[in-house]
């Protein structure tokens, strides 16, 4: 059993990679579209037919976090109800469990989470940096 074009879209989502055929970039000053969805799309065609199984729970699992984080930002102009507490750090902390969840669809499908994806810029993800040696 395969993917749904629906479930290889959020797959996509969740992991930080672009859902177009072909991305523009520059190549010596010069336009030019590279396919930039290699290596998912050829994991998503190939994943064993026993893992779908475990795949779709795990992008169940992230679709749930992402939507929760979601239907929480009204939460974030509270700090206290009555004798409610509101907890500072549950963003944080559903962030959290979702890149556990996300890694794990990662590793079903053997590669990595897209490091350039913009959602994550501000809490250690966004991009590769590399030292220089001089």
């Amino acid at each position: 059993m395969s993917f749904s074009d629906y479930e290889k879209v959020r797959i996509r989502h969740h992991l930080g990679y672009l859902n177009v055929g072909a991305s523009a970039t520059f190549v010596l000053g010069t336009p030019a579209a590279v396919e930039t969805q290699f290596l998912i799309e050829s994991a998503m065609n190939k994943v064993l037919p026993e893992a779908d199984v475990l795949a779709r729970e795990l992008l169940a699992r992230c679709d749930s976090i992402e939507g929760q984080m979601m239907d929480n930002q009204d939460l974030l102009a509270v700090e206290q109800v009555d004798e409610i507490k509101v907890r500072q750090d549950e963003f944080q902390a559903l962030l959290k469990r979702y890149h556990y969840h996300r890694n794990g669809l990662a590793n079903v499908l053997g590669i990595y989470p897209n490091p350039f994806d913009k959602r994550f810029a501000s809490s250690g993800g966004g991009g590769i940096n590399v030292s220089v040696q001089h």
